[in-house]
C-alpha cells in the first residue's frame, strides 16, 4: 500500500480534526496517553481499537471496549475498511480517506471574520504515525536525515556508495562499521575504521545496542530505535519515585500557554485574536495572566498548528508515574513578551517549587529558547542536568519572517492577514524567532541579515529587533548542559526566501521556497545544537510531543537514566 492509502481523518466531539498518515502495519487507538492515536473522548476506552494493515488493506478491531465500534452505523467487533467508511468510537468519528491530502497554501486570502470561520471549520491538524514495529536506524547528517529499518542480518555503514548507509565524508572510512542482528537484539561492530565509532564519548569496538543509543561516525549521528516498547512503566519505575527520579519541568512553545484577563480566557481564542486584537496588542493597558499550558487544538491560518499539550502531560503522569505539582511542573508564560522576562519567570518558578536538583527540562519550540537562556544566563545549570528540546528554533526559522512583513504586495494576504501581521509585530518574542543564519537573499544572491539589516522593518519595531539580536548574542550556539535535540524531518518547510528590493533597499516582493527539510515550521538545520545528541522523527512541528517515537525517547531519558 502507498502512503496515500494510509490516511485517516479523526474528528473529536468538539469538532476539532486531525489527519493521521499511518506509515506502519498497525496502530492502537484509545484514551490512554500511551496509545499511538490518542482519542480525547470520555466515552472511549483506554485501549479501544486496533487498526491493522495487510495486503488487502486496513482492518479495525475492537479491543474489548466499553462502548464498542460502529462502522457506517452498524455495531461490529471487526471490519475491513473501504474508502470513506466512518468508524464511530464513543463520540469521535474516524474516516478512512485514502488519497493525497490537499497541501496547505503558504499564504491564504482571508478578508472577513466569515472567511476565517469557514477556514477554521475545515482546519485539520496533520500528524504522522510512523513505523515502530521493527528495529530502525535514524541517520542524521548536516545535509540530510533518514531512517533505515534493520530487516537484514547485516547493515554496513561507511563512505563507499556500496554500503547500506552511505556517509560521504572524509573522516568516515570506506566501510566503517556494521550493525549485526542477533535474534531480537542488534550489535554494532567497528570495522577497524580510522577515526572510530563512538558512543557516549568513548570509542567502541563492539557494543550491544540499547534503545536510543546514539553512535557518532564522523560528523554523523546514528540513533538506534529498538522497536516497540512497553509504554506503561509506572510499576517498573515506582522504586525511583522516592527521590531518585529527576524532577521535570515542561516549557511550552509560542502560543502554547493560556492567557487570561480576570475570568475571561483571551487565548486560545482564534476568532478573538482576529476580531479584537487590542486585547493582545503590546504595549497594553490589559494585564494578561498565563495560567496553564494550552489544552485544546490551536490552528491560526498561515501561522501555527499546535496540538494540545494534555497528551504529553498525561503521558508523563500515567505512563512514567510523575505527579503534577510534586515532581512535575508545567510552566505557562506570556509568549508575547521578551524571552529574557519569561526565562526570569521560569527561574522564579523553579526556585519556588523547592525540589531537589538535578532537574530535567523538557521544552517545545520557543520554549527551548526560554529554557536555554535560563540555563546559560540565569544560573539554571546549577539545577538542570539535561535538556530535552523538541523542535527548538535555535537558529530561528524563515517562516517567522512571514508573520512580521508588512507592505502592499509583499505577500498575498487579505485584510485579516494584514491585521495579524500588525498584531504579531507588537510582540517582542516574534523577533526572537527570526533566522540568524543565511536563508534570505536578494535577487543577486546576496544574503540579507534580518537581525542587522532593518530596511524590511517599520521604524517603531526596530528596538524590538535590537532586543532579539542581543538575546541571541547572550544565548550562544551551544548548551553547557547535556542536551537531546528532538526534531522533525521530511516535512515540507520554508527554507529560503528571495527578496526584490528597490534602489533604496526597500522590500517590494518576497518569494518563499519550501523543501522537505524540517518539521513544517523549523528547518532541520536550526533544530540541532552543536555537540548535542539528536533524535529525528518524521513529524510535524506542532505534533512532536504526541509522537509515539518521542514518547519512547522520553521514556528512555526519564525512566531509565
Amino acid at each position: 500500500m502507498t502512503g496515500s492509502d494510509n490516511r485517516f481523518i479523526l474528528t473529536f466531539p468538539d469538532g476539532a480534526a486531525r489527519e493521521f498518515t499511518l506509515d506502519r502495519k498497525q496502530a492502537i487507538l484509545g484514551r490512554s496517553s500511551a496509545c499511538d492515536i490518542v482519542l480525547h473522548d470520555a466515552r472511549v476506552s483506554r485501549t479501544h481499537a486496533r487498526l491493522a494493515r495487510d495486503e488487502q488493506g486496513w482492518t479495525i478491531t475492537d479491543l474489548g471496549s466499553t462502548n464498542g465500534l460502529i462502522v457506517n452505523g452498524i455495531a461490529v467487533t471487526q471490519a475491513r475498511l473501504s474508502e470513506q467508511d466512518i468508524v464511530q468510537m464513543g463520540d469521535s468519528r474516524l474516516r478512512y480517506a485514502p488519497g493525497a491530502a490537499e497541501p496547505a497554501p503558504a499564504t491564504l486570502l482571508i478578508e472577513s471574520v466569515q472567511d476565517l470561520t469557514l477556514t477554521l471549520s475545515h482546519a485539520v491538524m496533520p500528524i504522522e504515525v510512523n513505523e515502530a514495529d521493527a528495529p530502525r536506524l535514524a541517520v542524521y547528517t548536516h545535509d540530510r536525515t533518514w531512517e533505515l529499518p534493520v530487516t537484514q542480518d547485516y547493515v554496513h555503514i561507511g563512505r563507499d556508495a556500496t554500503n547500506d548507509i552511505t556517509i560521504p565524508a572524509p573522516n568516515v572510512s570506506r566501510t566503517h562499521a556494521r550493525i549485526e542482528r542477533r535474534g531480537d537484539a542488534c550489535l554494532v561492530r567497528d570495522l577497524d575504521s580510522t577515526n572510530g565509532t563512538w558512543l557516549q564519548g568513548r570509542r567502541i569496538d563492539e557494543h550491544l545496542l540499547h534503545n536510543g543509543d546514539t553512535l557518532r561516525i564522523g560528523d554523523a549521528q546514528v540513533v538506534f530505535k529498538a522497536g516497540p516498547e512497553d509504554m506503561t512503566l509506572v510499576e517498573e519505575i515506582a522504586p525511583r519515585a522516592a527521590g531518585q527520579r529527576r524532577p521535570v519541568v515542561f516549557v511550552p512553545g509560542i502560543m502554547g500557554s493560556e492567557l487570561w484577563l480576570g475570568e475571561e480566557r483571551v487565548w486560545p481564542d482564534v476568532l478573538k485574536f482576529f476580531s479584537n486584537p487590542d486585547l493582545l496588542r503590546l504595549p497594553s493597558k490589559y494585564q494578561l495572566e498565563p495560567r496553564r499550558v494550552v489544552r485544546q487544538l490551536v490552528i491560526v491560518p498561515n501561522l501555527i498548528e499546535l496540538e494540545q499539550y494534555d497528551p504529553l502531560i498525561e503521558y508523563l503522569q500515567e505512563a512514567l508515574g510523575y505527579t503534577l505539582g510534586d515532581d512535575l511542573l508545567e510552566f505557562p508564560y506570556d509568549w508575547r513578551l521578551p524571552l529574557e522576562e519569561s526565562a526570569l519567570r521560569l527561574a522564579q518558578a523553579i526556585d519556588e517549587w523547592q525540589v531537589h536538583p538535578p532537574i530535567t527540562l523538557i521544552a517545545h519550540s520557543m520554549g527551548c529558547l526560554v529554557s536555554r537562556y535560563y540555563v546559560e544566563q540565569l544560573g539554571g545549570k546549577r539545577k538542570v542536568d539535561r535538556l530535552l528540546l523538541m523542535g527548538g528554533p535555535h537558529q530561528g526559522a524563515p517562516k517567522a519572517l512571514t508573520s512580521l512583513l508588512s507592505g502592499p504586495g509583499l505577500l498575498p494576504f487579505g485584510l485579516l492577514g494584514d491585521q495579524m501581521r500588525d498584531l504579531m509585530g507588537t510582540f517582542p518574542a516574534s523577533y526572537y524567532l527570526l533566522p540568524a543564519y543565511p536563508c534570505v537573499f536578494d535577487r543577486s544572491g546576496q544574503p540579507l541579515d534580518l537581525l542587522d539589516d532593518v530596511a524590511w522593518l517599520p521604524d517603531p519595531h526596530r528596538p524590538l529587533l535590537n532586543q532579539a539580536r542581543a538575546f541571541r548574542a547572550k544565548l550562544g550556539a551551544r548548551s553547557s548542559v547535556p542536551a537531546v535535540c528532538i526534531f522533525g524531518y521530511d516535512v515540507k518547510t520554508i527554507t529560503r526566501i528571495a527578496v526584490d528590493r528597490n534602489q533604496t533597499g526597500i522590500w517590494q516582493k518576497v518569494d518563499l521556497s519550501s523543501e522537505p527539510q524540517g518539521d513544517g515550521d523549523v528547518p532541520q538545520y536550526s533544530t540541532v545544537l552543536p555537540g548535542a545528541d539528536v533524535h529525528p522523527v518524521r513529524q510535524h512541528h506542532g505534533a512532536l510531543y504526541v509522537d509515539s517515537d518521542v514518547k519512547m525517547r522520553l521514556q528512555i531519558e526519564l525512566a531509565w537514566r
